[in-house]
């Protein structure tokens, strides 16, 4: 029955692709394209809410600023925002303003612990603007409460793809693309952004006889804040027709009729080779029994079931007196029918469930659709972005930090333990002084170098970014940033591997490695190796799909050299030819399975305790009739085992009646 099970599985899976009109690796794709477009949206808005209130907590450890000044240090801090204001908390009069008008009016007036969050409102043009806020001691012992205007940022748009973001009830934000203005494509995707659930999707649309509209989205995800602004991204790319494949549902049915046969098959063999012998010895043993002596037991099949047939003869003859025992004991065969019959079923399964997976070893050569190929490569470059990114924003923050304490050296000095927690990129944030030494430093214990060198890296007055070591066992890297009259000391940020690494993490983008320009690793999202070359490809995982992009950005992060390099097999992406070899595996796994597991309870309930019964038969038949015998199944075996006991009593009394009448009639002679 179980196999019969497999055989239907096999029938309905093997051979059925998911392709519709769109192949199914190209609309996946799409889902995780737009669920990294949304990790990185996410990483943004919560930036900006961050960049505000590290730089308000760095400009309070100075002396107290006006409202002009305030929005000055900031406005020059970070060049992201889109307007400042500062705010008298209590009335709420604007006191002073920079860049674009913040819209006040669109605040709700609301206080408490939710008071400072960040803020997403809509301005009369439609544009979104998001709304940061944190409080700064002002001149005369009063707080102002300051706020900041940004823009949604959207990832860099390649040529051909679209990107919108929506709110919870679908309306459209903002866009970026070649056919954002495209009204047909704006619906579909405002649908997207209505979906239920909050999970990943996607949506295929046709837009003419040739090409297909496929629509990915994802919920932006909360920040480490647990800020959830509703958001929802979607991404789109215009397919031509041709890129779905179908499955070979004929391969299914032919495995499935093969098994089928084999099925029936095992059923005839242990049929007849096993139960109905077994059966046969149980309706003898029971009539032995039973005192039914009349009609001789026969000869049943041959092994283990004509060698207990045989014993059962004997003790029929012993029960009636008869002689001749010795003649059914003669030639026993020593083989084991029963166990070849068992071996026989288990080779033909065995030899379908390889059979199977081997007969689509070939199908994975297909070509992979050209989508599928760009999506690699652009989420290749998505995360060298997202490295460039982080490096960026510590030579950001690091600049903050020497702009907005002052500049000197006692005042940076200070303000160490009060940055380096705020940025959770950094693992040691210290001071390097004219003659190489550290005075000043927070967090863990500054990486071991002559950081004089580190001098040299700023000598021009503009910071840089710096790998301190090209072998060990841990890379590491730093941002430095000249401080002090003429530069000739330095603020450096050294940052955390595990930061760089963990960019690299993506569902579905398969192996990431971060190299340096030596092409030695210094990150990935596996276990790695720190400075081990790049692997070749692995033999089991067949073909991969490979792209690389090097770490773009300012001159301080090109001139590091770094590349992103990601592997993804082909193995793993749902082509109906790897999805057929997938099923035929899973269906080849399951028939093996069955048959250990139903072969393997025979041998133990079956098979074993019948060889045991043949020699216990034996042993009854040669005369030993003093060991109790004891049924250890509640099955028929167990059933043949007490049988044999009863007759076993039944010879024992004989003897002990035959002793008595020995002893009686010993006098009397």
């Amino acid at each position: 029955m179980l196999l019969l099970a497999v055989s239907g599985i096999t029938a309905l899976t093997v051979g059925r692709s998911s392709d519709s009109a769109v192949s199914q690796a190209v609309i996946e794709s799409q889902q995780l394209m737009a669920a990294d477009a949304a990790g990185s949206l996410s990483s943004s808005l919560e930036q900006s809410s961050h960049h505000l209130r590290d730089a308000t907590a760095l400009l309070g450890l100075g002396a107290a600023h006006s409202p002009d000044a305030a929005l000055r240090g900031l406005s020059h801090s970070h060049g992201t925002w889109r307007g400042l204001a500062a705010v008298d908390p209590t009335s709420g009069k604007l006191l002073a303003a920079r860049g674009e008008n913040v819209p006040l009016s669109r605040l709700p007036q609301r206080g408490g612990a939710d008071a400072l969050q960040p803020r997403l409102v809509t301005l009369d043009s439609g544009q979104p603007r998001l709304l940061s806020f944190a409080l700064l001691d002002a001149a005369g012992g009063k707080r102002q409460l300051l706020i900041a205007s940004g823009s949604l940022r959207l990832p860099e748009q390649k040529a051909g793809r679209t990107t919108f973001v929506m709110d919870s009830g679908g309306r459209i934000l903002a866009a970026a693309g070649d056919r954002a203005e495209d009204s047909a494509l704006r619906k579909l995707a405002g649908r997207s952004g209505q979906a239920e659930g909050g999970a990943n999707g996607s949506r295929t649309e046709r837009r003419d006889s040739a090409h297909h509209d496929v629509v990915g989205y994802a919920p932006v995800p909360a920040g480490p804040d647990g800020q959830d602004f509703g958001l929802t991204l979607a991404t789109s790319i215009r397919v031509p027709e041709g890129t779905a494949v179908a499955g070979d549902r004929f391969l299914g049915l032919g495995a499935a009729a093969a098994l089928l046969a084999i099925c029936l098959a095992v059923t005839w063999v242990l049929r007849r080779w096993v139960q109905r012998p077994v059966l046969r010895l149980h309706v003898a043993a029971r009539r032995l029994a039973r005192g039914d002596l009349q009609d001789p037991v026969p000869a049943y099949g041959s092994g283990e079931a004509a060698r207990v047939s045989r014993s059962l003869e004997c003790l029929r003859l012993q029960l009636a007196g008869a002689s001749g025992c010795d003649d059914a004991l003669k030639a026993p065969s020593r083989r084991r029918t029963m166990r070849n019959a068992t071996l026989c079923c288990a080779a033909l399964v065995t030899a379908w469930s390889c059979a199977l997976p081997l007969i689509t070893l070939g199908e994975g050569r297909v070509p992979v659709p050209a989508p599928v190929v760009h999506n690699q490569q652009e989420r290749t470059a998505d995360a060298s972005d997202r490295v460039r990114r982080i490096l960026g924003e510590g030579v950001a923050g690091l600049s903050a930090v020497a702009r907005l304490t002052g500049g000197t050296p006692q005042q940076i000095g200070k303000a160490l333990d009060t940055a380096l927690p705020r940025h959770s990129t950094w693992r040691s944030l210290y001071l390097v002084d004219r003659a190489g030494n550290v005075p000043e430093y927070a967090g863990e214990a500054p990486y071991d170098m002559d950081h004089k060198s580190l001098l040299a890296k700023v000598k021009s007055g503009t910071p840089a970014l710096v790998q301190l070591n090209h072998d060990g066992k841990v890379p590491s890297s730093a941002a430095v940033v000249p401080v002090g009259a003429g530069g000739g000391q330095a603020l450096v940020a050294e940052f955390r591997p595990e930061a760089l690494s963990g960019v690299l993490t993506r569902p579905g983008i398969g192996r990431a490695w971060l190299v340096d320009a030596d092409d030695k690793i210094i990150g990935s999202n596996e276990s790695f190796f720190a400075f081990d070359p790049l692997p070749g490809e692995d033999p089991a995982d067949g073909p991969a799909l490979t792209a690389a992009a090097e770490v773009r950005g300012a001159h301080t992060v090109e001139g590091l050299g770094w590349r992103v390099v990601t592997r993804k097999p082909m193995s793993r992406l749902p082509l109906a030819s790897y999805e057929t070899r997938r099923q035929t595996e899973l269906a080849a796994l399951l028939a093996f399975s069955v048959a250990v597991l139903c072969l393997g309870w025979l041998h133990l309930t079956v098979l074993r305790p019948l060889h045991a019964l043949e020699r216990t038969a034996a042993a009854l038949a040669a005369g030993d009739t003093s060991t109790v015998l004891y049924p250890r199944h509640h099955d028929e075996v167990g059933s043949i085992v007490r049988s044999l006991e009863l007759v076993r009593q039944q010879l024992a009394a004989a003897q002990a009646d035959a002793g008595a009448s020995r002893v009686a009639a010993s006098p009397r002679s």
